[in-house]
């Protein structure tokens, strides 16, 4: 799970005067296929608001929308939905997270590659969920997005797809024709390292491969279903002129089609925004951002790789930190060497050994994956990795004196390093 030193940040840059909050906020709209344009779904599922509450001791507002498994009516294409979605404010850092998702296209649904099933996924929040003035600037701001998709593939470049955006905005509030208060954005900014056109600056935050791209999708192939992806830059934060401070809006997008009746995709996503807190200087909201959207699991050593003609077998050692907790039977594992990732889900490792031994032994996506963790008895924050995929054709895996990358994920930490491995015989072409 992640580490407890962000609750403890978030503590640090608390207000401490807030009090709770009983309005209602953070809402999440389900459409398909899409929820703007000619496209637009005329009857979007619609989550929410949920009702956000500031806690009076550290002063960090929480909302959380726990979405219980629910199906969109659709004539021809329907998805079996599960989710929970928080937004989250602390002084100086706000933030929306997609954790646990699992999106799934009905078996009876006519998802094809001319015309898959298509579904947009906006949360958005509001007054009550952010209610701390931020002022006018630039701030570290970054999203991060870990899943795969579950089921058969259309051949390559023809499989399932994901792709996000994350806007930030500075809000104000007016007063329409009814005397109801609306929320109007001021400029709203995206996170994207290379801009998008057009005046909205909207193109593709990830995959990061291809960030401001706009139509930039990760794409599922037989080798490959899981994914990785995170991204960071500065976003400005725009109020009223003569305005120095105002409310912030963030707005998430989640874009998934999906190709094969019955395929599933599963993922956490973070969307992140922080500034520097005039209480706590000494803390740089850089090193938050990347403690908040993607915390480090440790120190993370590829001890060797070994890549056979249809296999490979890779060995690690895993330190983990001081405040990190990992629990492999209830996390979901992401494993990526070379080209190669996949994604093993909560609940399928095996806990033995009273919780110092966790193996997995079965298919992942049609491949025969054995995978142990195993931690030290004499250091509990030491583990031994040991990661088998059978089934698996490394052609494209960089050969020395090239250096092959590795990243293993637990929950939302992970850890990444090089090595340079040995091939034994021809993989095949």
């Amino acid at each position: 799970m992640r580490s407890s030193n962000i609750k403890l940040i978030l503590a640090a840059l608390a207000v401490a005067t807030a009090v709770p909050f009983s309005a209602r906020a953070l809402e999440v709209r389900f459409c398909a296929p899409t929820c703007e344009g000619p496209d637009a779904d005329p009857s979007p599922t619609v989550i929410g608001p949920g009702t956000p509450v500031t806690d009076p001791i550290t002063g960090v507002t929480t909302n959380s929308i726990v979405i219980p498994t629910f199906t969109t009516q659709g004539a021809t294409k329907a998805f079996t939905i599960t989710a929970t979605v928080t937004s989250q404010q602390s002084g100086s850092l706000q933030k929306i997270v997609f954790n646990p998702t699992a999106i799934n296209a009905t078996s009876a649904s006519a998802c094809s590659v001319t015309e898959p099933c298509r579904l947009e996924i906006v949360a958005t929040s509001n007054q009550f969920d952010f209610p701390t003035p931020k002022p006018v600037g630039g701030y570290p701001a970054g999203a991060f997005m870990m899943g795969s998709f579950a089921g058969p593939q259309a051949v390559s470049p023809n499989g399932d797809t994901i792709s996000a955006t994350s806007e930030a905005s500075g809000i104000r509030l007016v007063t329409d024709d009814s005397g109801a208060v609306i929320i109007q954005a001021i400029t709203t900014d995206v996170v994207n390292s290379t801009p998008g056109a057009g005046p909205a600056n909207v193109g593709t935050s990830l995959p990061s491969a291809c960030t401001g791209t706009p139509g930039c999708k990760f794409v599922a192939s037989a080798l490959r279903r899981a994914f990785s992806t995170q991204i960071s830059e500065t976003v400005q934060q725009q109020c009223d002129v003569e305005q120095a401070s105002c409310l912030t809006r963030l707005r998430t997008r989640l874009n998934i089609e999906i190709k094969t009746p019955g395929n599933r995709v599963t993922l956490p996503f973070d969307w992140v925004t922080v500034n520097n807190s005039t209480e706590h200087p000494e803390i740089n909201p850089t090193e938050l951002l990347v403690a908040s959207t993607l915390a480090s699991v440790g120190t993370f050593e590829v001890d060797s790789l070994g890549i056979g003609p249809n296999h490979f077998l890779l060995k690690a050692t895993l330190n983990v930190g001081a405040n990190v907790s990992i629990d492999p039977a209830a996390e979901e594992v992401y494993a990526r060497v070379g080209p190669f990732s996949l994604t093993i889900l909560p609940g399928q490792f095996k806990q033995l050994q009273q919780g110092n031994v966790f193996t997995f032994n079965g298919k992942v996506d049609e491949r025969q994956v054995n995978a142990t963790l195993a931690r030290d008895r004499k250091n509990p924050s030491l583990w031994e990795v040991i990661l088998a995929v059978y089934g698996v054709h490394m052609t494209d895996a960089p050969r020395p004196p090239l250096q092959v990358p590795v990243e293993i994920g637990i929950g939302g930490d992970a850890g990444r390093d090089l090595v340079t491995a040995r091939f034994f015989g021809d993989p095949a072409r």
